[in-house]
């Protein structure tokens, strides 16, 4: 018989549904400390032929049970009464979802540069896909707005305008667009609308367009022209999307009712684990977290607590390299490739992973294919979130990321990579991270999780946080500025347990890993040369304290910003071969 369990010491189920795959995780207390005690997936059932998520997530629950011995589902369904005898049950579960088809959004606001780019901001943090754009300065007529409508049957319309004491015609006048294209169109076509503008207008709005369709209200995102206030307004529109998929993915409900009500968006719950990380990191440096999914990409870069959060919906390994075969040139993909492939055949692997997105590379070219499209996937969702990043974040050089302390990566196609040192060439290609920076890789997928857990349990978020069960992959110093080719650009040394070791000299355009064993702690000495900056200003050197060694030790990424990789196929597969040789995993 197992032993009893403390009260004090809830255990939680988490559930994950993606479009792929659904996850399930069994967490409990091991001497004191909670800890992952089994991390499973499943295919995801809710398409054909299943046409019920439910389906898949009894599946996953199945195969923990099988793992740790414990009995979680009944003939009445899952166990959320722990019998104290037996050890049967969890106390609690959550859910988050990202699997269902993507929202169709029209956002609309007064001034583009103001209240139009926050609701698209508003929009950009869930998994939705912005199909039009109006605002006053639009040249279109408004009849425009009306078959905008008509034509791309969004599933939700999102006006804002107006700061709280300021304009108030100009957003009737669109609300009265608005409501004569809902008249226009059969009561079950009509989309969600939420109106997040001028907070005075609410009743007016309710007024126009309370009868016509189903009408949310949330706090203004642009409560005046400095300030944009997302976060009241992102809690309405993630209910309001739950809402939508409730009544087009079987099975949702279910889930829902399942887990007690906490259901997340897993975006918003992986925002919600980089935000809690980031608020041990001294500002100006902050916390990156990049989670790339089958359909969507999702980057949430957070600074003392402060948190940006885009989904790119369409962009992903899956159905969304339709997205990345739109925004990109085939070159940008195949830059990363050290075999020389075949246009006609990467673009065959391209085009046909999304008609089977479950399928996984079958041979080394498809692989090699496969995570070059994930470099390039990571390289354009970064980019295109740099313009959310605080103003006085600090950006060593135009285009580069910020300095960020720690960067935590997620998705199957690099976690679950056969190689870690595929995993680490994917994040570093892409993010191309500046400075000092600590790379963990969400080997089992719980950021989400735990974001999500955190509202049941916080005790147990931040220990399994703490935990191993995160993959240090090692901590990275990126020097950045001019230098000569193959000239010396950074020296360092490193303190072990009192004891100096030799100085390192690296060499601009190289890549290598300096042994440091895993887990153990080491004090470094930077010095940069030729005016480089590692986070101590240009040419200027100093401690390291306290770097703990990764799986590969501590990395040294002197490859340049932004990394340049020749066009020529002899020199680009001996610079692409050059930087795997030199990375040894400790």
């Amino acid at each position: 018989m197992s032993e009893k369990r403390p009260k004090s010491a809830p255990s939680l189920v988490t559930v994950d549904v993606g479009s792929v795959n659904t996850r399930a995780q069994f967490f409990d207390t091991v001497e004191g400390s909670y800890r992952l005690l089994a991390s499973v997936q499943a295919p995801s059932t809710t398409a054909a032929p299943a046409h019920d998520l439910n389906i898949g997530v009894l599946d996953a629950l199945e195969q923990v049970e099988e793992l740790t011995g414990r009995v979680l589902l009944s003939e009445r369904g899952l166990l959320i009464s722990p019998d104290e005898e037996s050890g049967a049950g969890a106390n609690a579960l959550t859910a988050t979802f990202s699997g269902g088809p993507i929202l169709k959004v029209i956002t609309i606001g007064l001034l583009e540069g103001v209240s139009l780019t926050s609701v698209n901001n508003l929009v950009n943090s869930t998994y939705a896909q912005i199909v039009d754009s109006f605002s006053l300065g639009d040249r279109r007529k408004p009849e425009a707005i009306i078959d905008s409508i008509s034509q791309t049957k969004p599933d939700l319309i999102v006006l804002g305008g107006g700061t709280n004491r300021g304009a108030s015609r100009s957003v009737i006048r669109l609300a009265n667009y608005l409501a004569l294209a809902l008249k226009l169109l059969p009561e079950n076509l009509r989309p969600d609308l939420l109106f997040v503008g001028n907070e005075n207008l609410q009743e007016e709005i309710e007024s126009l367009l309370g009868a016509l369709t189903r009408l949310h209200l949330a706090e203004n995102i642009r409560p005046n022209l400095e300030d944009e206030n997302l976060g009241p307004a992102a809690h309405s529109l993630s209910r309001i999307a739950y809402e939508i998929q409730a009544r087009k993915v079987p099975g949702l409900d279910q889930l829902n009712i399942l887990a007690g009500g906490h259901y997340h968006p897993t975006a918003a719950a992986f925002g919600r684990s980089i935000r809690f990380l980031s608020m041990v990191i001294d500002y100006p440096k902050g916390m990156l977290g990049v989670d790339i999914g089958a359909s969507s990409t999702t980057v949430a870069a957070a600074f003392s607590g402060e948190l940006d959060l885009k989904v790119y919906s369409n962009l992903g390994i899956g159905r969304g390299l339709n997205g990345l075969l739109e925004e990109t040139h085939l070159s940008q993909i195949s830059r990363w490739l050290s075999p020389e492939i075949a246009e006609e055949d990467i673009l065959d692997y391209l085009y046909n992973k999304p008609l089977a997105p479950q399928t996984l590379p079958a041979t080394e070219q498809d692989l090699a294919i496969e995570q070059a499209a994930a470099r390039q996937i990571m390289r354009l969702a970064i980019g295109k979130s740099l313009a959310g990043f605080p103003q006085d974040a600090i950006y060593p050089l135009p285009g580069t990321v910020p300095w960020f302390d720690r960067i935590m990566v997620s998705g199957s196609v690099v976690a679950h990579a056969p190689r870690l040192i595929q995993s680490l060439l994917m994040i570093l290609d892409s993010i191309q991270p500046v400075g000092i920076a600590t790379i963990i890789l969400d080997q089992n997928n719980l950021a989400a999780a735990l974001g999500a857990g955190a509202e049941i349990n916080p005790l147990l978020a931040v220990q399994v946080l703490e935990s191993n069960s995160f993959v240090n992959l090692g901590t990275v110093i990126s020097p950045v500025g001019k230098a000569r080719s193959g000239s010396p650009v950074l020296r360092l040394q490193m303190v072990i347990d009192g004891e100096k070791k030799p100085v390192v000299e690296v060499n601009e355009g190289s890549l290598q890993s300096v042994s440091l064993p895993m887990g153990k702690t080491a004090d470094v000495y930077v010095y940069p040369l030729q005016n480089m900056d590692v986070g101590l200003g240009p040419g200027h050197g100093g401690w390291v304290r306290r770097v703990v060694g990764g799986r590969f030790g501590l990395i040294v990424d002197a490859r340049g910003r932004p990394i340049t990789v020749p066009s020529q196929p002899d020199r680009r597969k001996a610079n692409l071969d050059n930087w795997q040789q030199y990375l040894l995993e400790s």
